[in-house]
């Protein structure tokens, strides 16, 4: 038996709440299921059983320690969905037989990184 129920939620700090609200419903297109203004706090559900937080904060770090992790089925076509959006990848590597992976970031600089498994 685990210490802990389960997986809740990652959040992270964001300085324009609005703003990163914005980006995570509208550009990302995850589903706002939770929102409480007076305390600048929003809940995406990003898939089953996995949502991430966004929490309004007067400053934020812009070096981020982690990143919001999504498994995508195509790296490539992801890429094209988010340029659309104007959403530019960085630090793109393959990890040979594991996985290709790249990274965005929130308009408050938190890192969000895409990865697709290779399948052999």
């Amino acid at each position: 038996m685990s210490w802990y129920k389960q997986f809740d939620l990652v959040w992270v700090p964001v300085v324009d709440f609005e703003r990163a609200k914005s980006f995570y419903q509208d550009d990302l297109g995850f589903e706002l299921v939770l929102e409480d203004q007076d305390s600048s706090w929003a809940e995406f559900q990003i898939s089953p059983g996995a949502k991430m937080a966004i929490h309004g904060v007067k400053a934020t770090n812009a070096s981020p320690i982690g990143a919001l992790v999504l498994d995508v089925e195509n790296l490539e076509k992801s890429e094209l969905l988010l340029r659309g959006k104007g959403i530019k990848l960085f630090d793109k590597e393959e990890i040979p037989g594991l996985a290709k992976l790249a990274s965005f970031s929130d308009p408050d600089g938190n890192v969000i990184q895409l990865s697709q498994a290779i399948v052999e």
